[in-house]
């Protein structure tokens, strides 16, 4: 299975020996990896990604994006903010107005998928 291990590596300027340290794996286990005779675990996909700041879809070619829910959570931090301050309005209302506002949403919706 081929993998962007090697090439993330390298874009750090780390050895093997350093990167498999960090991850707690020999060096030789690393090699094996970048070259492909091996495949990682789950475990140490998801080290790798956390480590890399990048998907596990990223590490392997199954998305060129490199974007991890931390980037995205970042990037989409206003919306977020948004949602937050509607939830809070909702939950000021009584039980009434909620029901009123679900079924004003809830038809807005089917609106618009016509």
């Amino acid at each position: 299975m081929k993998t962007r291990i090697k090439e993330l590596r390298l874009e750090k300027k780390l050895t093997q020996q350093a990167l498999a340290k960090h991850l707690g794996i020999n060096q030789a286990s690393l090699s094996k990896l970048e070259c492909e005779a091996s495949i990682p675990d789950a475990a140490l996909l998801i080290d790798l990604a956390n480590f890399f700041h990048v998907s596990t879809d990223y590490i392997l070619f199954r998305s060129n994006e490199r974007l991890n829910a931390d980037h995205f959570l970042e990037n989409n931090l206003c919306h977020l903010k948004k949602y937050q301050h509607l939830i809070v309005l909702f939950q000021k209302m009584n039980a009434t107005q909620q029901d009123h506002c679900y079924k004003f949403l809830s038809s807005m919706m089917e609106t618009n998928e016509d």
